[in-house]
């Protein structure tokens, strides 16, 4: 057998491509290759303990892409990391895994995508229990990602709770909910014994490496796909070692699945030819499939924190401590994580919740502008996404902001990376919120032929705010963060007249709905929830990939990660990208 040859080759060991490659193998006949371009760290402390993750963002396994300036925050650029290892970003994120919403499932349906309605996914969601719940039953039904909530030893969630209770919300007591609304304590991807549980070292463990049918290949790029053009067949990858830089070539027999993320997708499938063909021709790469869809459609969560300052009570312990550097906090951290507790065994970031604004009668013309069509048709993807917003933010019962807190301070500088916080002993609480439902799209296309070894040669544009209708429903949120502020029993354990985060202004000034939104001008930033670019629906609407994930006019590429998510989730996205690679397996399984 040539050892360059497999039957399917998955593109891009992350969040999704290690899922892919292990559900692919189950199949002893099939030889799979997973490629990825970042090392294998799976026995790398980092990897493992919670509280270490962050610290790869400032080494090469981040790719380190940045925007470019963005006209609505002050033509500032923001930072957009993205793991570069096996496992990708599930080994260097915030651990929150959320669910999608029933609605925004059935929404990707409703765009010409059969087998992706909620009747069909639930059953790829439900591959995912809490870890004290998992039932003892064969891994091929069940995800072997663990999922932990943890313990509740301070007294700020049951604040958190009462106070939106005070203001009329519900307490969600399922993590796993089709429709989380109102207060929440949120899953994290954290294991029993308080160890990071992620793509590489779930999926692709001891058990699934011994398989002699799978071949596992860390610090290979793939440079671009090659094409038996006439017939327009994905026939094999070009690929770089990155240690030697010797460049070969990997021949699928079957199919090329990318599985490479939101940014490094649209980018391969650009510099192998598949894109705008105006584009291609411009920078001198032969056009294999003209379609000008390719890396359009981009989406992120636009976001922002406030941070108070408290009255530092007993019980209400905050981390702010441990974010000073403080060599004692850290002492005190540390020796509680080797007991199975504190701040160093978890996210400190899993007290949540998911709200609708309060009636706004000044939204009435501004969502007359979204009605979906009487007639029922729709053009573009942003047409219905728009319909799909509309019933959003008409309904009681679907929010429409996310928001998490921090017991501390949790600001973001201009570049959207976060800042510590101010000098001293002084204690905060903080409170974030993202855009649930964003109408802004972007871009993200590739600028040059150069190898893809690094975060040069693209340029990614998100448009924040390019849609009016999201500055006017993020600012609403933010005005509404005072208001749970100002709200009991949360405003008794906040420091009256104390400090506040950067730009916040005086008490009471966000009541101005303009400068709510002079506030997000200088302070909004991106999360990194980027999806959309390599849209699931219709090409005549906007998509590159059909409902089984095929590449239009490639009937062996297909694409299976947050690219083709057609309508972004409603909050973080790790959940849902891995249970469309659970779906997206099955459906490459049946129809290979």
């Amino acid at each position: 057998m040539d050892p360059d040859t497999f039957d399917i080759i998955v593109v891009g060991g992350g969040t999704a491509g290690c899922v892919l490659a292990s559900r692919l193998s189950e199949d002893q006949a099939l030889q799979v290759l997973l490629v990825e371009a970042g090392e294998d760290l799976t026995t790398d402390p980092r990897t493992i303990a919670p509280s270490l993750g962050s610290s790869l963002l400032a080494t090469s396994s981040n790719w380190g892409f940045e925007t470019n300036p963005q006209e609505s925050l002050g033509s500032r650029k923001t930072v957009a990391p993205a793991g570069r290892l096996l496992g990708g970003s599930s080994a260097i994120n915030g651990f929150a895994f959320i669910p999608n919403s029933k609605a925004n499932i059935n929404a990707w349906a409703g765009l010409g995508n059969p087998g992706w309605d909620w009747s069909s996914f639930v059953k790829s969601m439900n591959r995912f229990c809490l870890a004290e719940s998992l039932p003892v039953a064969d891994s091929q039904e069940h995800s072997p990602l663990q999922l932990t909530v943890p313990r509740e030893d301070s007294e700020w969630p049951h604040v958190w709770r009462d106070t939106l209770a005070t203001l009329g919300f519900p307490v969600t007591t399922d993590p796993l909910s089709d429709n989380i609304l109102g207060s929440l304590m949120g899953a994290e991807t954290i294991c029993l014994d308080k160890k990071r549980s992620y793509s590489a070292n779930a999926y692709l463990n001891d058990s699934v490496r011994s398989r002699n049918n799978l071949t596992i290949w860390p610090q290979v790029l793939v440079e671009r796909i090659l094409f038996d053009k006439p017939n327009r067949t994905a026939t094999a990858i070009q690929y770089r070692r990155v240690q030697d830089q010797t460049v070969r070539t990997a021949y699928a027999r079957k199919e090329i699945v990318v599985s490479a993320g939101a940014i490094n997708s649209p980018r391969l499938l650009e510099l192998s030819g598949i894109g705008d063909a105006k584009l291609l021709q411009r920078l001198g790469i032969d056009v294999v499939i003209d379609n000008p869809n390719v890396g359009e459609n981009l989406q992120n969560h636009p976001m922002c924190s406030l941070s108070f300052e408290t009255l530092g009570e007993e019980g209400f312990q905050t981390i702010d401590q441990l974010l000073r550097k403080d060599p004692e906090a850290i002492s005190a951290a540390q020796k509680a994580y080797s007991e199975g507790t504190g701040p160093a065994s978890r996210s400190n970031l899993n007290v949540l919740a998911q709200l609708f604004l309060p009636h706004d009668n000044s939204l009435g013309g501004m969502l007359d502008s979204i009605k979906p069509h009487k007639d029922g048709t729709t053009k573009s993807i942003a047409e219905a996404q728009e319909s799909f917003v509309y019933s959003i933010l008409t309904s009681p019962s679907e929010a429409s902001g996310c928001y998490m807190t921090a017991p501390g301070f949790m600001s973001f500088a201009g570049d959207g990376t976060t800042v510590p916080p101010p000098p001293g002993t002084s204690k905060f609480f903080t409170i974030a919120v993202h855009l649930a439902h964003p109408l802004s799209r972007g871009s993200v296309h590739i600028t040059s032929t150069s190898s893809p070894e690094s975060s040069s040669g693209v340029l990614i544009d998100p448009k924040y705010f390019s849609h009016p209708l999201d500055l006017e429903i993020l600012a609403r949120h933010v005005q509404f963060i005072e208001t749970i502020a100002r709200t009991e029993p949360l405003s008794s354990h906040l420091k009256p007249g104390g400090q506040r985060g950067p730009d916040m202004l005086a008490p009471g000034d966000l009541t101005d709905l303009q400068t709510a939104k002079d506030f997000l001008s200088k302070r909004a930033k991106g999360a990194h929830h980027w999806t959309g670019s390599c849209s699931m629906a219709p090409q005549e609407l906007g998509g590159v990939i059909d409902h089984e994930m095929r590449v239009y006019g490639c009937r062996n590429l297909r694409i299976c990660d947050a690219s083709i998510m057609p309508i972004s989730p409603r909050s973080n996205i790790q959940g849902v990208v891995y249970a469309t690679a659970e779906h997206g397996a099955q459906i490459i399984k049946a129809t290979m």
